[in-house]
């Protein structure tokens, strides 16, 4: 992070900027009537996009990727066969995520045994394109701006498609975020035996689905709280996007991803989504936009 004493260093200045400001300003100040306590200063971030790169397919199906072309066992079966030679051209979106996690834990793994799978992974694997580790990508103003609120008393957290158990072994690292503040997607689990002692163990069979409404779902579960401030950056946020404005002062925010230099360009739904867009659902619901080629100055955490 940057040493300068200037509010998010790496936005420049615009509406964005200036929308975070205010809205900070007037759910801290005491005698606002806006005024927030902290308990109930809550703030959502989606992970895959919003805080850190997505493109060309997300960290954790490269980390699946890698696990099953590695794991022998999974290559003598004929079906893992079949879906790994799949698997080395295909065009991956979320659901294909929550399929390549079932087919990984046919090889029985514990919590523990998964989490430190991730943790391994994370400290070496390589961005295809960036040729940097993924956890360098992270988008620069957002962990500014993850800071200025924490600053603020807000509580942090991340609402993601991907299973939280991928995201908390480095979360606390890479985002000043604690692995009890991770809501996600999640499989069955069952209390099993290993090497004599008890284990929670992973099964391939899938028990909630942290997209489009269930994010809301798995914050209300996790918090009985409504947030009063979300970011997101695609279809599958629009439903947190929207609870959150609901309240009486929120800021609401969509990455759009503009900027194919620095980093990629491509619209918030997936090609093959036809109802209301959710730059559509922006303008409604007066969301603020955030356009990363415009409203940033730096976008990797790489490039500091």
């Amino acid at each position: 992070m940057k040493s300068t004493k200037e509010t998010l260093p790496s936005w420049h200045e615009g509406k964005a900027k200036q929308r975070i400001i205010e809205f900070v300003a007037q759910v801290t100040t005491p005698g606002s009537e806006f005024f927030v306590p902290e308990a109930e200063r809550i703030a959502t971030f989606d992970n895959d996009g919003t805080l850190w790169v997505e493109k060309p397919i997300l960290a954790q199906l490269a980390f699946y990727k890698r696990q099953l072309f590695d794991a022998d066992v999974l290559a003598n079966v004929n079906t893992f066969k079949r879906m790994l030679n799949w698997l080395k051209n295909a065009l991956f979106d979320v659901i294909d995520l929550f399929k390549m996690l079932l087919a990984y834990l046919h090889s029985g793994l514990t919590t523990d045994e998964y989490r430190a799978n991730v943790s391994q992974w994370i400290k070496q694997a390589k961005h295809p394109r960036f040729d940097c580790l993924y956890t360098e990508l992270t988008y620069l103003p957002m962990l500014e701006l993850l800071d200025y609120l924490s600053a603020h008393g807000f509580s942090n957290y991340i609402v993601s498609g991907g299973t939280a158990n991928f995201i908390r072994p480095w979360s606390e690292r890479i985002y000043k975020i604690s692995a009890d503040r991770i809501i996600g997607s999640s499989v069955k689990t069952r209390l099993a035996k290993r090497n004599g002692e008890l284990a929670v163990k992973l099964e391939p069979i899938p028990f909630f689905f942290d997209y489009r409404s269930g994010k809301v779902l798995g914050i209300e579960r996790a918090l009985a709280k409504r947030p009063i401030a979300a970011f997101g950056n695609s279809l599958g946020d629009v439903e947190m996007l929207r609870w959150a404005r609901t309240k009486t002062q929120s800021l609401c925010m969509l990455i759009h991803h503009t900027d194919e230099v620095r980093e990629y360009k491509y619209q918030p739904d997936p090609w093959y989504y036809f109802g209301k867009s959710t730059l559509k659902y922006a303008q409604e619901l007066k969301w603020q936009v955030v356009d990363m080629k415009k409203d940033w100055k730096h976008i990797f955490y790489s490039n500091k």
